[in-house]
């Protein structure tokens, strides 16, 4: 037995399975993609181990209704959602997720995260794309006409942004100025640099476009065709699920301050068909903004790292005239007529962000499985210690 055929290659993970058959498995690289570039020229080593272990690990934890009965929630969380549905049926069957488990290369299952994989069997879900048009205007445009017809079993469009401040780097910035947004948002003032939130503030951004953007609520929920119940359940759902992912970092000296959540409609729905939630994809440094003791512990750490260089500055560029033209592939703008690739990572780079990953999935699992999965990993205070120099 051998890991099914490859059906989709991804920057970061590529997809195996027959498609539409259940199970599928994600297959975690060493590769790493930032500012949307798609593979960079480097690869840190076992990051594929670790993000697959960590995915696990926190679908493990997240799915269990134990765990959860055990947590105690903040004050926020107890007045709106302690006596809500939504927070009953987490109490009582945990978050459902397409989790199904690690999976060695021969395509069986691990027990209970035995050993290291790169490899995540999970349950998949359909995936209607969106169809690019050009308006009156003679701008691109993405129409969402399957997501119309409300379907169930499918990913929702969108990415769910949380976010419990605004550190350094953060583009929240860039968007807060409109009263309207802000308010919509559940901030009574524009915040500053180094602010925290009591409660996950909620964004939106596509998911199925070229390049994802941000987009307001009402867009978001036209998009994927909500109803207010569904709208009530999703945004009730990464509430709960961010304060709780707060606190696992939380208990390991990390502070967690913004991430992203993919969700999917399930084959299940309400007396009122009301579609219920899944949470999918994976979650790990890639989706979310750490720090321990004020250094980045996640990919800002990385993007940090080429922001001042030409590169860099040739994508935004190059973004901008794809844009201006109405086309779709700025990145052949950027190879081709700006004549700009990423550069590579020095040895020394690449030893201390792969380290990074090593060292965040051994604390969790020493943590919540008193077990250390990477006996040679850096202790933090080391790995920042690296990352300073």
């Amino acid at each position: 037995m051998s890991l099914p055929p490859l059906l989709k290659e991804g920057s970061v993970k590529n997809i195996r399975g027959v498609l539409g058959q259940a199970p599928y498995v994600f297959e975690f690289s060493n590769r790493y993609s930032v500012f949307d570039w798609g593979a960079m020229p480097d690869e840190l080593t076992h990051k594929g181990d670790c993000l697959a272990y960590m995915a696990w690990m926190f679908f493990d934890i997240l799915g269990d209704a134990k765990r959860w009965q055990e947590w105690t929630p903040n004050q926020w969380a107890k007045d709106k959602y302690g006596n809500s549905f939504i927070y009953n049926e987490i109490l009582e069957n945990g978050v459902v997720n397409h989790c199904i488990g690690l999976v060695d290369e021969t395509n069986e299952v691990l027990d209970n995260g035995s050993q290291l994989s790169r490899n995540l069997a999970v349950k998949p879900v359909r995936v209607f794309e969106p169809t690019l048009t050009k308006n009156v205007s003679g701008k691109l445009e993405y129409i969402y006409t399957d997501y119309e017809k409300r379907p169930t079993d499918s990913l929702i469009p969108l990415e769910v942004i949380f976010r419990f401040g605004v550190p350094a780097g953060s583009s929240l910035l860039k968007r807060i100025n409109d009263p309207k947004y802000l308010s919509s948002l559940g901030l009574e003032q524009v915040p500053g640099e180094g602010d925290h939130f009591d409660f996950p503030v909620i964004e939106y951004s596509t998911k199925l476009e070229n390049t994802d953007r941000y987009i307001t609520k009402d867009n978001a929920y036209k998009i994927a065709s909500l109803s207010e119940v569904e709208i009530q359940r999703l945004e009730g759902l990464v509430s709960l699920l961010a304060l709780r992912l707060k606190d696992i970092f939380q208990d390991i000296g990390v502070v967690l301050w913004d991430g992203k959540f993919e969700l999917a409609f399930s084959e299940k729905t309400d007396a009122q068909g009301n579609r219920y939630i899944t949470l999918v994809d994976s979650i790990g440094p890639d989706e979310l903004r750490l720090t321990f003791d004020g250094i980045q512990l996640s990919k800002e750490t990385i993007r940090k790292k080429y922001r001042d260089t030409e590169w860099y500055h040739a994508v935004e560029e190059a973004k901008l005239i794809a844009e201006k033209r109405g086309e779709e592939d700025w990145k052949s703008i950027c190879i081709n007529e700006i004549k700009k690739t990423p550069p590579h990572l020095s040895e020394e780079e690449v030893e201390n962000f792969s380290m990074m990953y090593k060292t965040l999935t051994n604390e969790i699992c020493k943590k919540f499985y008193d077990k250390e999965i990477f006996p040679q990993a850096w202790s933090f205070s080391e790995l920042i210690k690296k990352i300073q120099q």
